[in-house]
């Protein structure tokens, strides 16, 4: 019972003190990036811009960072058909989600870049679900090229 006691006590301090500190925080951010971004003009898919700028807008309009960035991105969805069964029924999707990012320092092009991400999935018979799985796949697909897209700017010169 006592050496319970004792585990759990040393267990909690270990925990305490093992550095944890979440990705995205407001700290690690302000460390790290070195940019920030003024404007974004977006064209295309809608959907697919509204979460590009959920996601930048941690990155917008910061004070002290050293270099400041405009942004034209231009987004757009492809979904194709990619395995049929017997019948002629669609069997597999590709989903692939593409934006054209315009980079603008000092109003001047700096740098042009596509980044595309995809993903295949399986038909549903019902098509609500169906339409409710797309939307969740696009959002995760857009999340991912929003990383990338940070990463992208962090790394240019």
């Amino acid at each position: 019972m006592k050496t319970n006691k004792i585990l759990t006590i040393l267990t909690f301090f270990l925990l305490l003190s093992c550095g944890f500190e979440p990705i995205y925080s407001e700290k690690k951010f302000n460390k790290n990036y070195n940019f920030t971004i003024n404007n974004i003009g977006f064209s295309g898919n809608n959907n697919i811009n509204q979460y590009l700028k959920n996601n930048l807008a941690n990155y917008t309009n910061n004070k002290n960072k050293a270099i400041e960035y405009d942004l034209a991105i231009d987004s757009s969805s492809i979904k194709t058909i990619t395995t049929k069964n017997k019948k002629g029924d669609p069997e597999l999707f590709l989903i692939k989600i593409i934006i054209n990012v315009d980079i603008f320092e000092n109003n001047k092009i700096k740098n042009k870049t596509i980044l595309e991400e995809g993903f295949e999935y399986k038909n549903k018979s019902n098509k609500f679900q169906l339409n409710k799985y797309e939307k969740n796949i696009q959002k995760s697909l857009t999340n991912k090229l929003s990383k990338d897209l940070i990463d992208y700017l962090y790394y240019i010169k």
